[in-house]
Formats: structure tokens, sequence, C-alpha cells
């Protein structure tokens, strides 16, 4: 869940409309032919960021995120993005929502994707869930408070460490107990989204799919943790320090910014190898 539009509109001029085909996506030359999913859609560029590299997290994360340091004001806080709270995090990348001081300020985490332009995929972590009340972990496709997919974890529901809220938005909401989960292990978690459906899955088995409010717009992919103390949703600020530690984020999709003939094209000069699985 991502909360200004207009936060997100600045963003996306910042960071500028598109680059190059030839500079977009993670294609080597073996993959040129594209990304098959296990549904067998077809994807034509990938970002892979492995956070357990021996090069560190933070090092991987510079290559396709950005680390956010945006605040605003809620009911009873104000929430404010700390960069210090993107870290590396026993062998993997942490995300953190500081323990509450009662200052009047939550300081939390988010990463957003370099990428604005993406538009439709799979879209996969592997990752362990805060276990400190208080907070909310999301992973989520994002344009605006209406264009948005999303997978998020409250640590203060009663069974946070099977419960999973699947969204998209406005408010078309699938709440799933998982018989037999631990999120506070690591696992798997994926969004497929089409342009007909976002369906969400656990450890490569699906759990739930959405057809209404399916976001249709070129989008960033987020990470978050936060808090802002809403008693309907996070509740908290949490008393000591919240964590969700991301193993690895795999991404495949299409884009704006290469189109299928661009993409024909770079497929047939690699001489049409086949599709890499996924």
């Amino acid at each position: 869940m991502r909360f200004s539009a207009g936060l997100a509109s600045l963003l996306a001029l910042f960071i500028g409309a598109s680059a190059s085909p030839a500079k977009l996506g993670r294609r080597a030359d073996s993959c040129a032919c594209g990304y098959q999913d296990s549904n067998g859609n077809l994807w034509r560029e990938s970002v892979v960021s492995d956070f357990t590299s021996d090069a560190g997290a933070l090092s991987v994360l510079s290559n396709d995120w950005d680390v956010e340091t945006w605040g605003a004001q809620h009911t009873s806080v104000y929430m404010q993005n700390v960069a210090a709270n993107v870290y590396n995090y026993n062998d993997a990348l942490g995300l953190k929502t500081s323990a509450y001081t009662g200052n009047g300020q939550t300081d939390v985490a988010e990463i957003q994707s370099h990428r604005s332009d993406i538009q439709y995929g799979t879209f996969r972590m592997r990752a362990q869930v805060p276990s400190v009340p208080g907070v909310c972990f999301g992973f989520f496709t994002y344009q605006s408070d209406t264009q948005e997919a999303d997978i998020e974890f409250l640590s203060s529901d009663p069974n946070y460490y099977n419960t999973v809220h699947y969204t998209n938005q406005p408010h078309t909401t699938q709440e799933v107990s998982v018989d037999g989960a631990d999120f506070t292990a690591f696992g798997d978690h994926r969004i497929d989204w089409l342009p007909s459906a976002t369906t969400f899955y656990y450890n490569d088995q699906q759990k739930a799919s959405i057809n209404q409010n399916v976001p249709t717009e070129p989008s960033s992919f987020l990470l978050n943790v936060w808090s802002d103390g809403d008693p309907g949703w996070t509740n908290g600020p949490p008393t000591s320090d919240a964590i969700a530690t991301v193993q690895w984020v795999h991404m495949y999709f299409n884009s704006t910014s290469l189109d299928a003939s661009a993409f024909d094209s770079a497929c047939s000069a690699a001489g049409r190898p086949a599709a890499c699985q996924v």
C-alpha cells in the first residue's frame, strides 16, 4: 500500500519516462526470446535481484531499485522513510520499521524499482515476514491508489504467521489463511498480473485470484515495511524493531518501452533460442 498518488507521479518524473530498449531489462543472450512462466505466459524482460550475493544486498539493490526517503503526516504519527532502515541483514536485505520512541514519528522502509514502465508480468520474492506486532509488510505494483496490486502481511493479525491479504486497489481484497504455513520462515510469494486478473501464489501453490479492479497502467514495483498506528490496519507502532528479510526478488514482465516488434527483432538476431523457463 502506498499513500500518495502525487508522490508517485513526482517519482516517475524524476526517474524519467524510459530508457532505450537496448538498455532495458536483464536479458542475457540465452534469454533473448523471453521468459516463459509455469502457466505458459511469455514475458519479454526481467529484473533479477539476488540479495544473498557475495556483493552484498545493498550493492545488488542499487542496480535496479531506489531507496525511498519521503515522509508524510498520518492521523497519529508522522511516517518517515529512512534510508538506513534498508540494509544488509543476515546475508540478505533487511527492511525495518524502527521501534517507536513515542516522539510522534515512525521510521520505516521502502524500495521502489527503477522501472516505472512495467505492464503485466510475474513477480516473485523469497522472504521472511516480520513477527513483531504493529507493521505491514508489502510487495506490490504501484501506479496510483487505484492502480495497484498487493501482497500484504499484517504482523498484528492474530494468525499473522499464516494470514496474507491479497488486494487489487481500491479495496478488492481476499484475506487468506494458508493451512500449515509459517510466513516467519523463508517462503516464496508471487503475483501474476495479467489483463484479466491478478493471481497470487505461496510456494508455487495458487491461493487466490482477483478479477475486479485489475491494474491496467504502466507501474513501478515496491516493497515496504511500515506502520502509522492505524488501529484499523497496521496497529502499532511496534515497540521493538520489526524486520522483513528478503533473499531475492525476481520479476519477469512486459513494458511500454519494449514493444512486441522490437522484442521479436532481438529474438531473431539472437538466433531464436528457446524461451527461458521461470
